[in-house]
């Protein structure tokens, strides 16, 4: 076999796997493996790790749905609310998919590599014009991002400490805003 189709047949392993899994917590690597008909080293070989398989098999299942954010990006819309659609779009999204979302936020976090705030640098320089450096505009990027997952993740706590529910649509739109205001600066 292909060494990209042992690759594939395990992230579409992983993929089957999670949209099935009431907790994807529980997923064995000797798990995918069997539905990927591959020896479980593969996983290892591939991508370090089952918590990375994992992260890419998230990724490609928001992926698959996340066309909705390149069309953001791509919009001629202002650039504020081109951030601030693309922001409350990864949002829902990752709310639809929550229990798949969840499990790999601390490795997002604290092992992953740094790549979702690269897809909205270009939105935040933008928004930003010249009155932020590069390196301003980095760590807003960075900011937004690392803030809402760590939100997400710790969703009831931050409710506490808050009043904000995240899964109350309209309260989490309003954070997003709240969050880019402080940020950017209002409007």
């Amino acid at each position: 076999m292909h060494n990209s189709a042992v690759k594939d047949q395990l992230i579409q392993a992983t993929v089957n796997l999670l949209t099935k899994s009431k907790n994807p917590k529980t997923i064995t690597a000797r798990q995918i493996a069997h539905e990927a008909n591959a020896n479980a080293a593969m996983i290892n070989y591939y991508f370090g790790s089952k918590d990375t398989l994992l992260s890419t098999a998230v990724n490609k299942l928001i992926a698959d749905r996340a066309v909705a954010l390149q069309e953001i990006r791509e919009s001629s819309i202002p650039a504020r609310q081109k951030l601030k659609e693309f922001l409350v779009t990864l949002s829902d999204i990752t709310i639809d998919y929550a229990e798949l979302t969840r499990p790999t936020i601390p490795y997002l976090l604290l092992e992953g590599e740094i790549e979702v705030p690269y897809h909205i640098l270009p939105m935040v320089k933008e928004c930003c014009g010249d009155r932020r450096s590069e390196t301003e505009c980095r760590i807003i990027a960075y900011q937004l991002i690392s803030f809402s997952q760590l939100v997400f993740y710790r969703s009831s706590d931050f409710s506490k400490f808050t009043g904000i529910n995240i899964e109350d649509k309209g309260q989490r739109d309003k954070l997003l805003q709240t969050t880019l205001d402080i940020l950017m600066g209002r409007e």
